[in-house]
């Protein structure tokens, strides 16, 4: 299966300079960790003719009038794709920001504690969409760019095969990897695009 990961900005070859050739034959579906506008999210499922799973990004307080047509809100949600389990979880650290999509610690993990009892009896994560990162792996130090202990205990307990996030953008500086494997979950930095090749799960 193949997977068009967008977040945090629009990408210009997705757009201004877009030619569909460039890209695979087939998307199975789009995964957006966030911070993206509406319109945006509602044109790539036009041109790819493929389902939109998202979570919202901190900047997108805008969603809850104005979503993207026809997508699928995963936050706080389990949901199967085609075989494949996915859960989500928007926003970014609490930094105090008026009208930012945002948690504590605390909020995030009761967040997670309404749905891990899905997988109490060995039932496996494929993809963990966030917009945050996890706490070190991909973060910064500053409140706002913090990552997410919670999204590290899921990593480190349930061994996700992917965790995909965007808000630390790879223009930042911040010497990261898109791409880095901790333990046995593959952790993916979603900024401007990535594609993803997933085997399908064996029936």
């Amino acid at each position: 299966m193949t997977f068009l990961i967008v977040g945090d900005t629009v990408d210009p070859q997705l757009y201004d300079h877009f030619r569909r050739e460039r890209f695979p034959e087939s998307i199975d579906a789009i995964l957006s960790v966030g911070d993206l506008p509406p319109w945006y999210l509602s044109y790539l499922m036009s041109v790819f003719n493929a389902p939109l799973y998202y979570v919202r990004g901190n900047h997108d307080d805008n969603y809850a009038h104005n979503p993207p047509d026809g997508g699928d809100n995963i936050h706080g949600k389990v949901v199967t794709f085609k075989g494949l389990t996915m859960i989500g979880f928007e926003g970014s650290m609490f930094y105090h920001h008026p009208s930012a999509v945002q948690y504590t610690e605390r909020q995030m993990r009761a967040i997670w504690r309404r749905m891990a009892w899905r997988f109490l009896f060995g039932r496996k994560i494929d993809i963990v969409l966030t917009h945050a990162p996890p706490f070190g792996i991909h973060d910064a130090e500053d409140q706002c760019h913090k990552g997410f202990l919670t999204f590290s205990h899921i990593i480190h307990k349930y061994k996700p095969r992917y965790f995909i996030h965007g808000h630390t953008h790879l223009n930042y500086g911040l010497k990261q990897n898109r791409i880095d494997i901790v333990n046995d979950t593959t952790v993916i930095n979603g900024y401007g695009f990535h594609i993803l090749q997933i085997d399908r799960p064996v029936e």
